[in-house]
């Protein structure tokens, strides 16, 4: 029975990169194989299943955490060996057989897209990411050419590569697509009565949060510009955004549990990012039958696009007639989920990385087989 061992701060249902890695783990156990976690948290569902080796993480400071990250799961796995080891943090791709990369720190600086703002929190925020670009940096023009290197999407392979070179070994793997989920039409007043309310409109849901990167501003800027349009925003710091210019046709949440309701309410939702190197929000929108409008920089939107589920916005043109040319479509979008989901399901996903885990076996075993005298 082959080994595994998983590593991420938290694997379970706790973000993006957490649901991957926990979708890694139930593939791997599916197959057969012995699975050792390295994290800080993990589902409840799989802590039956799996060997969890505690990872200690600081409790605040982001670069703190980024930067004691490679001692402290060292310290987790105590010179254990594995079969195969699969990490999702760059701080230890030289110990891996595969690396999982999801975010390109220095593609985010050269898009200009860190922290900005002359508050007190942006100004230690953008601190910290430079810091963080420094160490990243440092490990990946320090990589380790046996390692498997596992891009989430064309748009992050390719800023690797011209950013760092091309890995030896290398390949692009997609999030998995979620269940497609379509909520009937009462379903779908009813979320936008309680999200919206009353409010007339096409509506366009956003869940990046007030972040730099995530592009909140010029999707602002572009409901503005169109009285037929109404944002519905969520995300980090949302709830406390406001927006004289458009008055009551902004909508603010905050932090969104309930995300069912949310996509239910949306006419369409936005990615207007200035780098997303996937965005699985493209991929839930879409599961719930939203048409999702995106920027060039959104690195899940071509796969959306191949289908007829996504279409691509350049932030300098109005937004209101794409939005409700997409918003018109939306049956149709609701039809293309089932496809989707056929295509990059989570089987999908674990039959393309079970295939990546037996090439690292193979190369291992080639590499460990003794060499035979000539006759």
């Amino acid at each position: 029975m082959p080994t595994l061992c998983m590593v991420h701060e938290g694997i379970g249902n706790y973000s993006a990169i957490a649901r991957v890695a926990a979708s890694g783990v139930r593939q791997a156990l599916a197959a057969g194989w012995r699975v050792t976690v390295v994290a800080e948290r993990l589902d409840e569902s799989l802590a039956k299943q799996v060997e969890w080796l505690k990872l200690y993480v600081p409790r605040k400071v982001f670069a703190v955490k980024w930067l004691v990250a490679r001692s402290a799961i060292r310290a987790a796995m105590g010179g254990r060996t594995f079969d195969v080891v699969h990490v999702h943090q760059p701080q230890v791709a030289s110990l891996a057989d595969v690396m999982q990369c999801h975010y390109l720190t220095r593609a985010a600086y050269e898009y200009d897209c860190l922290e900005q703002g002359d508050t007190l929190r942006s100004r230690l925020t953008r601190l910290q990411e430079l810091v963080v670009l420094r160490a990243e940096d440092y490990y990946f023009r320090r990589w380790n050419p046996a390692t498997h290197m596992l891009f989430d999407s064309a748009l992050t392979q390719s800023e690797f590569n011209r950013m760092y070179g091309p890995p030896a070994k290398q390949d692009v793997l997609l999030y998995p697509f979620p269940p497609a989920r379509i909520p009937s039409a009462g379903e779908r007043l009813e979320a936008r009565r309680k999200m919206v309310g009353e409010r007339q409109g096409t509506v366009v849901g956003y869940l990046g949060g007030i972040q730099e990167r995530k592009g909140y501003r010029r999707l602002v800027e572009a409901v503005k510009a169109d009285p037929g349009l109404v944002l519905l925003m969520g995300g980090q710091y949302t709830d406390a955004f406001t927006d004289a210019d458009l008055g009551d046709r902004l909508v603010t949440r905050g932090l969104v549990d309930d995300l069912a309701t949310f996509y239910a309410a949306c006419d369409v939702f936005a990615i207007p990012s200035r780098f997303e190197p996937f965005g699985l929000v493209a991929f839930e929108a879409a599961a719930r039958g939203v048409p999702v409008i995106g920027t060039a920089e959104v690195g899940a939107l071509p796969h959306l696009a191949e289908f007829g589920a996504g279409r691509t916005w350049d932030p300098g043109t109005p937004l209101g007639n794409v939005a409700r040319e997409m918003a018109a479509d939306r049956d149709r979008c609701a039809a293309i989920a089932g496809r989707l989901e056929d295509e990059y399901c989570e089987g999908s996903y674990g039959h393309r990385l079970l295939a990546v885990y037996d090439k690292v076996l193979r190369l291992k075993k080639r590499a460990s087989a003794p060499i035979l005298a000539a006759e």
